[in-house]
């Protein structure tokens, strides 16, 4: 849940960016980006869209709530910082 909710932070602050930028940016390295990210697309939290030959994810209103939710809009170093969840390991 954590890598997801990673994706959507990266989102919520920036407007349209590559696959490639939301991995940088959420400081993820995962084998298979694009089976996170039609995960979020299915669930209508990002969308896909196509810009020239590149195709760029934007947050939807849905993921802009989620955010709300669970306060991912906090500067705090742990995306569960300040959140209403706790990350068990």
């Amino acid at each position: 849940m954590e890598k997801y909710l990673a994706v959507i932070k990266v989102l919520d602050n920036w407007d349209s960016i590559t696959q490639k930028q939301i991995m940088y940016k959420a400081e993820l390295n995962l084998d298979s980006p694009k089976e996170y990210l039609n995960f979020l697309v299915n669930l209508d939290l990002i969308i896909e869209k196509t810009l020239g030959n590149k195709k760029v994810y934007s947050i939807t209103l849905k993921g802009q709530k989620l955010c709300e939710y669970f306060r991912l809009d906090d500067d705090d170093e742990s995306i569960f910082g300040g959140t209403k969840i706790t990350r068990i390991d």
